[in-house]
């Protein structure tokens, strides 16, 4: 029966990966489509195979994100034998506020953050389980947060100072310089994508160990099927792709050219490539969101659609305390069951 349920819930984890793959990952290819860089299918298909493939370098340079994932809810109250039934509760209730709270969003076609639908999930599902003496809030302020604010901040500076740089380098350029940034996109796309899946992919792997944690298994090394199975899912999600979140987030915010695009997928890359080397779960749909904006604004601060931007950045502010609520409300209607 415990065999069966870890494998039950475990299914449950990469139903959100697949969930976050077409919800958060269409994020990577919206500028390429919406400067008609790339057709909406083969730059789907090709963010797919580059986001399967980013998660193995998990195997070589650890997984600091994962481990934040981890440490949110204090291991010692999850992994009691005597309180299964209270860890089952609480995991299984965290995941579907995450999973509830990203197709909400997705179906008003609102950039939202899966990263923070998990997280305030867990947090909210925590707290209702094991009290407040349960959850790291130093780590909750400090990586999650803190970054809510320092990422759009730097993503936006970034971005205006980025093509900022690239009007002064190609003011005298030709027409060809168009062409240029059309294809140079399909780099940066790729640089994106890979940072985005090895990021967004150490969130489930923190959830399967959590998992592990509570069926009493070791909690050495990450299991190999883990990350194969989040890399997959991601990229099937991607595949698929959210259409209503690639035009809000392509054209919604600013009509991107490729020259736009180009510095808006550099920098939201380099954000989320430096994030999850400090270990923080950022949210890939803030930093190009925010990418975007600033970009917009150095080329002509009132063609940004600011009344789009404002809808994205409520969302930002209210996706961990409504997600939060959610885990709390599901895991007192599970803790029944379980």
């Amino acid at each position: 029966m415990s065999q069966f349920s870890f494998i039950i819930l475990t299914c449950l984890v990469f139903v959100f990966t697949y969930v976050n793959g077409f919800h958060d990952g269409c994020n990577v290819v919206a500028t390429l489509i919406a400067s008609r860089a790339m057709k909406p299918h083969p730059a789907l298909a090709w963010a797919a195979v580059v986001e399967f493939l980013s998660p193995l370098v998990i195997l070589v340079v650890g997984s600091s994100v994962s481990d934040t994932i981890q440490k949110l809810v204090g291991a010692q109250f999850y992994t009691d034998p005597g309180a299964r039934s209270t860890a089952l509760a609480f995991i299984t209730a965290g995941i579907l506020a995450a999973i509830l709270w990203n197709l909400t969003t997705w179906k008003f076609a609102i950039p939202a953050s899966s990263s923070h639908s998990l997280i305030g999930g867990v947090v909210g599902a925590g707290l209702a389980a094991f009290g407040a003496g349960a959850i790291s809030w130093g780590y909750f302020w400090r990586r999650v947060v803190l970054m809510i604010f320092l990422t759009p901040l730097i993503s936006f500076c970034l971005g205006f100072l980025i093509l900022k740089l690239l009007r002064q380098l190609t003011c005298h350029a030709g027409v060809g310089v168009n062409k240029f940034f059309t294809y140079a996109q399909w780099v940066n796309m790729t640089f994106l994508a890979f940072n985005h899946s090895f990021n967004d992919s150490q969130k489930s792997i923190g959830i399967i160990m959590i998992l592990i944690g509570i069926y009493g298994g070791e909690s050495g090394g990450i299991p190999v099927w883990s990350i194969l199975c989040a890399a997959a899912c991601l990229a099937s999600g991607i595949a698929f792709g959210g259409f209503k979140i690639i035009k809000t987030v392509g054209t919604g915010i600013y009509r991107v050219q490729p020259i736009h695009s180009f510095a808006s997928q550099l920098t939201a890359g380099t954000v989320i490539l430096s994030s999850s080397l400090v270990g923080a779960p950022v949210s890939a749909s803030q930093i190009v969101s925010s990418s975007i904006m600033g970009v917009g604004a150095a080329e002509r601060y009132k063609a940004v659609r600011w009344t789009v931007a404002k809808k994205i950045l409520l969302s930002w502010f209210i996706t961990i305390p409504i997600a939060g609520t959610l885990g709390a409300v599901l895991y007192f209607l599970f803790s029944l069951i379980f």
